[in-house]
C-alpha cells in the first residue's frame, strides 16, 4: 500500500458532515490537513486504499465514527513535559496563586487536552508539594475528547518509562508500586482531579485561576483558535494565567490583547486586569507587569545558569 492516502475535499466534507450528524461532533474546528492525516491512519489500519471506501465504511459501522473522533486526540505527553516550564511555574506562578487564594478561596485549574493524565497529575503533585492541605485548597479540571485516554487517566497506572521524569522522592510519595514495571497514582492525588469527556470550547466552567492548554491549539484552524482563546478569556479570572505549548502563541489571535506575555520563551501569559480607562490606572498596571516580568526573567536566568 502506498505510504500516503489522498482524501478528496468532497469526501472530507462528507466525512465531517456525517460525524457531525451522527454524533454531534464538529470536526470543522480542526485543521483540514490534520483531519485528513488521521483519516489516512484509520484507512491504513482498515486496509483501505481510497476515501470513498472509508465513507462507505462509516455508513455501515457507526462505531467507526467514535473511533475516528477519538483518534483526533494526540496522546503525546509525559510528566513535567518541558521541565523548565514547570520549574518556572512552580517557583514563581504557584506562590502568586497561593497568595491570591487566601482571599478568593479554593484554586481552580483547568488542564485542556489532558490525554492520558500526565499533565493534571503533574499539576496535582506540584500543588501538593506547595500546600499543607491541598484537598481544601485546589481543584483540577481535566478534559479531553478521547474517552479511552480518559479511562487510562482515571486509573492512573503508568509504566516505569512513563514516570522517568519524576524525582525518586516524588515517585515514592505519590505512587504505589504495582510490580517491577508499573506504578499507580495514590488516591489522595486522584481526589484533586476531575476527568471530563469534553471539547475545549464546549466544557462548562468558570472562575478559573490557571489554564494549561499545551500543544493543543496547533491542531485547530485559525477561527477555532479564536473561539478557544475567547473561551479562555471569558472563564479566566483577571490576573490569572494561561500556559501554552512551546510552539504556540497568541500572536495574531483576535484576543491577544486580553493577555500579557509574561515569559515569551515558555509561553506563559497573564490575563489583563479590568481597569478604568485612565492613564494613571494604565501606568500602574504597566509598572506591575514590568516588575513581574523582570522578576520572572531573573528567575529563569538563574535556573539556566
Amino acid at each position: 500500500m502506498a505510504l500516503g492516502i489522498s482524501i478528496s475535499d468532497r469526501d472530507l466534507k462528507t466525512i465531517t458532515d456525517f460525524v457531525h450528524k451522527k454524533r454531534g461532533l464538529n470536526l470543522s474546528h480542526f485543521r483540514p490537513v490534520f483531519i485528513s492525516k488521521r483519516i489516512s491512519v484509520r484507512m491504513k489500519m482498515l486496509d483501505m486504499t481510497n476515501s470513498l471506501q472509508y465513507v462507505q465504511h462509516l455508513n455501515s459501522d457507526l462505531d467507526e465514527v467514535g473511533t475516528l473522533y477519538d483518534s483526533l486526540s494526540i496522546n503525546v505527553t509525559k510528566f513535567y513535559r518541558d521541565k523548565k516550564v514547570w520549574q518556572l511555574f512552580g517557583n514563581k506562578i504557584i506562590p502568586d496563586l497561593l497568595k491570591d487564594s487566601k482571599i478568593s478561596g479554593k484554586l481552580r485549574i483547568w488542564s485542556c487536552g489532558c490525554a492520558t493524565g500526565e499533565e493534571p497529575y503533574s499539576l496535582a503533585i506540584m500543588f501538593s508539594e506547595a500546600l499543607d492541605n491541598p484537598q481544601n485548597k485546589i481543584k483540577i479540571q481535566a478534559t479531553d475528547i478521547n474517552s479511552y485516554s480518559l479511562q487510562y487517566a482515571r486509573k492512573g497506572i503508568y509504566t516505569k518509562d512513563n514516570v522517568k521524569n519524576l524525582d525518586s522522592l516524588l515517585l515514592t510519595k505519590y505512587f504505589k508500586k504495582i510490580d517491577s514495571t508499573r506504578y499507580q497514582v495514590i488516591d489522595e492525588l486522584k481526589d484533586l482531579i476531575s476527568f471530563n469527556l469534553a471539547g475545549v470550547t464546549s466544557f462548562p466552567t468558570n472562575h478559573i485561576d490557571t489554564i494549561f492548554c499545551r500543544n493543543l491549539l496547533i491542531y485547530y484552524a485559525t477561527e477555532a483558535q479564536n473561539l478557544i482563546i475567547k473561551k479562555f478569556n471569558t472563564v479566566l479570572k483577571p490576573n490569572s494565567f494561561l500556559v501554552l505549548g512551546m510552539e504556540e502563541t497568541l500572536w495574531g489571535n483576535k484576543f491577544q490583547n486580553s493577555f500579557f506575555l509574561l515569559h515569551p520563551r515558555y509561553r506563559i501569559y497573564q490575563k489583563k486586569l479590568l481597569l478604568e480607562n485612565n492613564s494613571d490606572s494604565i501606568s500602574n498596571q504597566n509598572a506591575v507587569i514590568s516588575n513581574y516580568t523582570t522578576s520572572i526573567e531573573s528567575l529563569s536566568n538563574s535556573n539556566e545558569g
